[in-house]
């Protein structure tokens, strides 16, 4: 009988101890979490729902502590929605689908930026404040995941490869004129969690990607003139009622979807600007 007594107190003694851990590395990977969220710029895209195709991203800076809205516009996004991505925190929900090579969708989630890329020289690119690399026609991005360079942009070289399957960044349109490189599914790249996600140009608002963001030219000419890697950017994409839930808790603008998806058309559609002129 004590035998069973001991067992009876020190079984569910146990099973706190070890809840208390897992709830404690929990709060430890939240804080961590926090800390990475320390930035001045985000950039915020909001889509209606997980299938959802276009969506709005709102840019904004962190003046005297308050995020202060800079301007938004319309983007379009996977053809399939919005699928569950790998970026700087672990989203809390598991009611969306999760995102996966080839499954067009684009990652949900939180995501440091990274570089910035153009058909431009870089000397004519001065004008952008991350560090920008040229489309070159040599210049591709590997979304093998059997690669040890899966989910990154390399220089071609045929001598060295060891992918059988990549994207050129110089094609023969201008999606690629000029973009940034998302950090999703980074350091390290998962197999087959999806690669090659980026900020592009989009064909129009009624044609998906196959995983990227895409935007008028005019928009995302704007998008890397005001963007600064000093301040540390973060993409925040996510459908709109995942961002409401998630808002409070890492700090992020309280988002009227009514009076800024109006904002956002209030762009005159023929003002194209030329690089450099913003």
């Amino acid at each position: 009988m004590q035998n069973r007594v001991n067992r009876l107190f020190f079984g569910p003694a146990l099973i706190f101890i070890l809840c208390c851990g897992v709830a404690t590395q929990g709060q430890n990977r939240d804080k961590k979490a926090l800390k990475n969220l320390h930035t001045g710029q985000l950039l915020v895209v909001i889509t209606d729902g997980w299938d959802s195709l276009r969506g709005t991203l709102y840019c904004y800076t962190k003046q005297h502590r308050h995020w202060r809205l800079k301007f938004s516009n319309a983007v379009v996004v996977g053809s399939t929605g919005l699928g569950i991505g790998d970026g700087v925190v672990s989203l809390p929900f598991l009611s969306g689908p999760v995102k996966k090579e080839g499954d067009k969708k684009s990652p949900a989630g939180i995501f440091t930026i990274g570089t910035a890329f153009g058909y431009a020289d870089k000397k004519d690119a001065f004008w952008i404040k991350n560090r920008y690399i040229k489309a070159a026609d040599t210049l591709i991005c590997v979304d093998d995941g059997h690669s040890t360079r899966y989910n990154t942009l390399v220089t071609n070289n045929v001598a060295t490869t060891d992918y059988n399957s990549f994207e050129y960044m110089h094609r023969k349109d201008n999606y690629y004129q000029w973009g940034l490189f998302i950090n999703h599914n980074s350091n390290p790249a998962v197999p087959g969690d999806g690669s090659c996600i980026f900020l592009h140009i989009w064909e129009n608002e009624h044609v998906g990607t196959v995983g990227c963001t895409a935007m008028k030219e005019y928009d995302i000419l704007r998008v890397l003139h005001w963007i600064n890697a000093k301040k540390k950017p973060l993409l925040v994409q996510l459908p709109k009622a995942e961002y409401v839930l998630l808002r409070q808790w890492y700090h992020l603008p309280a988002i009227n979807f009514h009076e800024n998806k109006a904002f956002a058309g209030s762009q005159k559609p023929e003002s194209l600007f030329h690089p450099g002129t913003f």
